[in-house]
């Protein structure tokens, strides 16, 4: 558990095997920005969509944005898209950003040096609620890394527990209802 004074903004928060909310069940959510004042805003990185970004918008499928991967960011504003990004430089943390307007994510695609994905829907705190959660132990804090972001859905979320939280994968590969195995 990460100290409530820090912030997790480019951490990820990696779902306890206990936590049962379909919202959030066997997640990884990137922590965009975080404060105790103003709360935590993040999306899921581990579900992929079927589609893409020319699927939901139209009027991107002539774009070089219309082949770009969507992922389901969170409940929030599900009804929404948001484009992000990352990049690693040599030995460097990542460079995160979320929010990307069309002409800056098409520059950073063209270039080649960031991923580029489409959320729909984010995930968000109240000030306070994320901490919360955290003394709940609701969530694991991991470091974001480029071997990471290499994999996708449920295997980046047991990638995560193995790595950080090897204790839990025991309880991460039980049944839902132990009673019926």
């Amino acid at each position: 558990m990460a100290p409530a004074s820090v912030s997790l903004a480019g951490r990820l928060l990696v779902s306890h095997p206990s936590l049962r909310d379909e919202n959030f069940r066997e997640t990884v959510v990137l922590i965009h920005s975080h404060s105790l004042s103003e709360g935590a805003m993040g999306v899921i990185i581990n579900r992929p969509m079927p589609g893409t970004l020319a699927d939901a918008s139209p009027p991107l499928a002539g774009s070089p944005l219309g082949a770009v991967a969507l992922h389901q960011g969170g409940p929030v504003a599900a009804d929404r898209f948001a484009l992000g990004s990352w990049s690693w430089s040599s030995g460097a943390s990542a460079d995160l950003r979320y929010g990307l307007e069309r002409e800056v994510a098409e520059a950073l695609l063209a270039a080649g040096t960031h991923v580029i994905r489409a959320y729909v829907g984010y995930s968000g705190w109240s000030p306070g609620q994320l901490e919360d959660e955290l003394r709940l132990d609701a969530w694991v804090v991991c470091p974001f890394t480029a071997e990471v972001a290499a994999a996708e859905g449920e295997a980046m979320w047991r990638l995560l527990l193995r790595t950080h939280a090897p204790e839990l994968l025991l309880q991460a590969g039980a049944p839902d209802d132990p009673g019926l195995n």
